[in-house]
């Protein structure tokens, strides 16, 4: 298996992009937004209409317990915590820089009844069951993702209490359809134009499965098949709303090539790997000496599929998950001279000033002599590359407006 470190955000304050209010059932809560997440111009249509139909429906009086899955920058969970100061509101996200903009935006309502954590949807465990669970869930997750939701969530209330999701219209059909399959009972439904809402409850007994990350993983997965960079080979469980599922994209083809035209060893340190494909290509590399491999980004489920293949390898090389919200963030990529090779695939929040940080992270972490690749769009890249004191070029190349670029640190 693999060891996850959790590196908690300073500040949230260079990537807020706005301020909003939002108002539930008397209460409103003040809520930063930001470029990087779900609904940066404000609060989200589907979002109000789920608020809506639990201040019609749901006797807001006797939660005790609320979870709120995929809390992005804590609209609903927090909503509901301001309205229920007796209540424990859990929230999740597989995003960790949702989930330090949920703790920020707790932070700036003075709410003390709120945990936050790093997770998927229902990714456990749970400490106790709920008398609310709800979501705004993702359109793109996929139907096993939503399926799977949807068992959990009922396994997960209490006695008497209720699930309440809203989601696309497109996708309103399947959801009542799985939500019967599933054992639940609606009873609520509200719609617009664009989204619908369900409240559910359980129709028959079920109990909260105890799964670890490998099963947890089983309904994400959507393609099972052999890949290849230059002359390596490597087999990749890829998994749903995460790109380069079945087929490489230029941007990594071009990575791929430029890293692996010589082995590498050592300490390696992967941000946003994506489904794996650049840390298997390096590690199965012919003579290859990975010694430690940390996987670091944004997102868990990246970090999850990434660890679960080069597991599968069975090498047992040591093999650490941290999530982190920039890899800017001092600390978060390693030890400080720590690495021999560090690969950073771009998606920069825009107006942002990210390039500075990244590259004093980057040369803190690298040893001396150490390899730093980074690929991403040309013009993220160019701002990277403005300043090359301290680094040797080995490698630049473009195509198709992504580039990849080798450094040796000096």
């Amino acid at each position: 298996m693999w060891n996850q470190v959790n590196i908690r955000s300073v500040s949230t304050t260079e990537f807020v992009n706005r301020r909003t209010v939002c108002r539930f059932s008397g209460e409103e809560i003040t809520l930063d937004l930001s470029l990087g997440l779900f609904s940066s111009a404000g609060v989200d249509a589907g979002s109000l209409l789920l608020l809506k139909t639990i201040a019609k429906k749901i006797d807001l009086g006797k939660l005790s317990s609320i979870l709120d899955a995929g809390c992005g920058v804590g609209t609903l969970g927090l909503s509901l915590a301001k309205r229920c100061p007796d209540a424990e509101v859990f929230m999740v996200d597989r995003d960790e820089l949702a989930v330090n903009f949920t703790r920020h935006n707790a932070d700036l309502n003075r709410l003390k009844n709120v945990a936050v954590a790093s997770r998927l949807m229902l990714e456990g465990p749970h400490s106790d069951s709920y008398d609310l669970v709800l979501s705004n869930f993702p359109a793109k997750a996929g139907e096993p993702v939503l399926q799977d939701y949807l068992h959990r969530s009922l396994s997960l209330l209490k006695p008497g209490g209720t699930a309440a999701i809203v989601i696309v219209y497109t996708l309103a059909k399947l959801c009542r359809e799985l939500i019967t399959k599933e054992g639940g009972e609606i009873v609520h439904t509200d719609a617009s134009k664009q989204h619908t809402v369900f409240h559910y409850r359980s129709a028959t007994n079920l109990t909260e499965e105890n799964t670890g990350n490998e099963s947890l993983l089983q309904p994400y997965i959507r393609h099972s098949d052999e890949f290849k960079i230059k002359r390596t080979r490597y087999n990749l469980d890829t998994v749903w709303n995460i790109s380069d599922f079945d087929t490489l994209s230029w941007r990594l083809k071009l990575m791929g090539e430029l890293i692996n035209r010589e082995p590498r060893y050592g300490v390696m340190v992967f941000w946003s790997p994506g489904q794996g494909h650049l840390p298997l290509a390096v590690c199965r590399q012919r003579g290859a000496r990975p010694d430690k491999v940390l996987l670091t980004g944004r997102d868990r489920l990246e970090l999850l599929i990434s660890a679960h293949n080069l597991n599968a390898m069975g090498t047992g090389l040591p093999l650490e998950i941290r999530p982190l919200a920039d890899p800017g963030m001092e600390g978060g990529l390693g030890e400080k001279g720590s690495a021999d090779l560090l690969i950073t695939d771009l998606n920069p929040v825009t107006r942002t000033d990210w390039s500075s940080s990244l590259k004093d992270e980057a040369a803190r972490v690298l040893k001396k002599d150490g390899v730093w690749g980074i690929v991403g769009r040309s013009a993220d890249v160019a701002v990277l590359t403005k300043i090359s004191k301290g680094w040797t070029t080995l490698e630049d190349k473009r195509t198709r407006g992504w580039r990849a670029v080798v450094y040796r640190k000096n």
